[in-house]
């Protein structure tokens, strides 16, 4: 299994936040995820110590291409780990109600544009 490190730079200066969809997009590019889209391989994607929010702007633009690629999200799920390096489980959990909060905003803008194309 690989894993890709978020960094902080990702998060833009003296951020503690990861947010905007163009600036997701952006570190997709950097993280070359269309390239892992293809691939067999389970891929961890690590979120940096000291993030205290991770929001759904961010997150569909650094992931909504591939949760098309894959067919869902929980196609991408199963590709694709959220893991947390920061050792304060409280905000761990903050985190993780965030992601939470985005793959079902995920799912939603991904249901919508289905039941479009039929």
């Amino acid at each position: 299994m690989k894993t890709i490190k978020l960094t902080a730079e990702h998060r833009g200066i003296n951020s503690s936040t990861f947010t905007g969809r163009p600036q997701g997009k952006s570190v997709r590019g950097s993280l070359n995820l269309d390239q892992e889209d293809k691939d067999q391989e389970e891929v961890n994607i690590e979120i940096p110590k000291n993030t205290t929010s991770f929001n759904p702007s961010f997150y569909l633009g650094l992931f909504y291409d591939s949760i098309l690629a894959l067919k869902g999200v929980d196609n991408f799920k199963e590709k694709y780990h959220i893991i947390y390096a920061d050792n304060d489980q409280e905000l761990v959990n903050l985190l993780k109600e965030d992601i939470e909060d985005c793959e079902r905003q995920a799912s939603n803008e991904y249901f919508r544009k289905i039941n479009k194309t039929k």
